[in-house]
Order: structure tokens, then sequence, then C-alpha cells
């Protein structure tokens, strides 16, 4: 980062509002510590020093002195739990729901999909740009991002219709490519800890299960695919195979004459993975009936 950019940067940033304490670690400075090598330390990248001056109120680099305490911007790793979604979490922790895309995009998940109990994902932290005068997203984003072409994200984050800042216009900038190296991460606290637990059994869980319920379903034997499935807490599992999962307990039941069963087994497929189809070759009319109740769609309709 230039020394003009630099400038900017610190110049605009000075004029966030407060912060969470969640959103920072705290550092206590020990003898040869530079804001330089803190960075290097928590984000791998010595010019990444300029949040931690941001963080501190630090207008230009200075020697840092042994014992005072300085406070590091984090991105943090949240773990979901039964019933979050992402534009929950994006209300709860970007500041508006309708940022939900950009944090599945930021995780690398579909925005379409619910989330599994147990996922893990990536908060960016927040930094706020006030304009100096005239700007553009495109020199915004070169900045912070290192490359103009991030400008369509902060235009779509701040649901503008424009590409340019008025002097005294602020947006909000996701930092979400600097994140703190895990060893230096506190734990996790016992509930996340748990959950992920959780997760991974019934993946490996949902794993074992799904060719045993296969060839039980093939043989006929529909009494033993229930057996295998509902071992399988679907909550947990990745929503692909909970759909895989999920469509083959509904067939299950309605084999067993159990269309209540089979109809909320479908829907929960619906709810984990809106756009999952049947396929009318490999389910018979009945199954695809209850299917349809559940008000889901068929791959190959005419």
């Amino acid at each position: 980062m230039t020394r003009a950019l630099l400038a900017l940067v610190v110049c605009a940033l000075l004029t966030s509002p407060a912060r969470a304490d969640r959103d920072y670690l705290t550092y206590k400075v020990r003898p040869g510590d530079s804001l330089a090598l803190l960075a290097a330390e928590y984000y791998g990248d010595r010019n990444h020093a300029v949040f931690i001056m941001v963080a501190n109120k630090l207008d230009h680099p200075r020697p840092l002195k042994p014992g005072e305490k300085l406070r590091i911007p984090v991105s943090r790793t949240v773990t979901a739990a039964v019933g979050d979604t992402l534009e929950g979490l994006a209300q709860a922790y970007l500041g508006d729901k309708r940022r939900a895309p950009y944090l599945a995009e930021f995780n690398g998940v579909d925005p379409a999909d619910s989330l599994a109990a147990g996922a893990t994902l990536t908060i960016p932290f927040h930094v706020v740009h006030t304009a100096a005068g005239d700007e553009t997203l495109a020199a915004i984003a070169a900045a912070y991002f290192g490359d103009s072409k991030n400008a369509p994200l902060l235009r779509g984050y701040n649901f503008l219709d424009r590409d340019t800042l008025a002097a005294g216009e602020s947006i909000v900038i996701p930092i979400n490519h600097v994140k703190v190296r895990a060893s230096a991460m506190p734990p996790v606290d016992a509930e996340s800890k748990a959950r992920t637990q959780k997760r991974e059994q019934m993946m490996e869980l949902a794993s074992q299960v799904l060719p045993r319920a296969t060839d039980a379903w093939r043989a006929g034997a529909y009494a033993d695919v229930k057996r295998e499935l509902i071992a399988v807490d679907l909550d947990f599992v990745d929503t692909e195979r909970a759909a895989k999962l999920g469509l083959l307990l509904g067939a299950a039941y309605v084999a067993l004459d159990d269309e209540v069963s089979a109809r909320a087994s479908f829907q929960r497929v619906l709810e984990r993975r809106p756009r999952t189809t049947m396929s009318t070759y490999r389910y018979s009319p009945r199954i695809v009936a209850v299917w349809k109740k559940a008000g889901g769609q068929l791959a190959d309709a005419p």
C-alpha cells in the first residue's frame, strides 16, 4: 500500500463508529514489537498494519510501548446452530439481512440452500470509509483491496445505484481478505465445538447408512431403510446429502403407508434444498404424488 493510499485509509477509518469487542483480540505489547511485526504475526502480511492502527486510533505509525494494550481487528468464525439462516447471520453480524448473498459468497456456499448446523462461517470485519472528496468506488476498492475490480462488491454491499461518492458520504467496507491465523485465535467455545463434533459424526454416519439404505430399498426392505435413515440428524448434514437421505426416507414412508411422515420428510428436504427435484423415472407414481403434495417439483415433468 502506497503512502498516499495509507493516509487515505487511515483518515477515513478514524471516522468509523465504535465496534463491538468481539471484533477484536486484545494484545499486550512485548519488547521488540512493532505494528508491522504484529500484522505479520496475526495476518501474515506486514502491510495490514493499517487495520491495527485504525483499531487503536493511531493516525501514523509509532514505536510501541511494552505493556500497552492493542486491539487487533479480526474476522470471526461462527458455528451455525439449528435454525440459523444466512439472512439471520447477515443481519446479526453484517448489519443487514440483504447482505446474506455476500456472506454466502465469502464462504463459498450456495445462498439458496439452508445452513447445516455445525457448519462454520467466516464473518469479515467492517470498516467505514468516508469520502474526503469526490471518489470513485474503483479507487476505494484499489485502496482497500489492492484491486479496483472489487468496485462492484462495494456497490452491491452498500446497495448503491452509482459508482461514485461525494465528499462526506460513507460506505461500509467488508474486509474479507484479512483473516487472523488460526494459531492466534482464542479457543472455540464449548457449544460451538459440540455442534462441530456432532456435524462430523452425522456426516460420517450419513456416509455409512446411505449405501446400506439404498441396498435395502432395492431389496424392498422398507422398514430397514427407515431404521437406517432415522438415525441421521439431517440438520447437521450438508444440503446435497440431506436431500438424498430425505428423499429416500420419504419414499420408504410412502411404501410403509405412512403418508404423513412421508410428506414431513419431503418438506424437510425442500427446506434444506429448495431446488431439489424428483425423477419420475426413479420413483413410483404414488411416491411422486406425495412429493407433489409436499410442494416438490419434478425433474422429468412434461
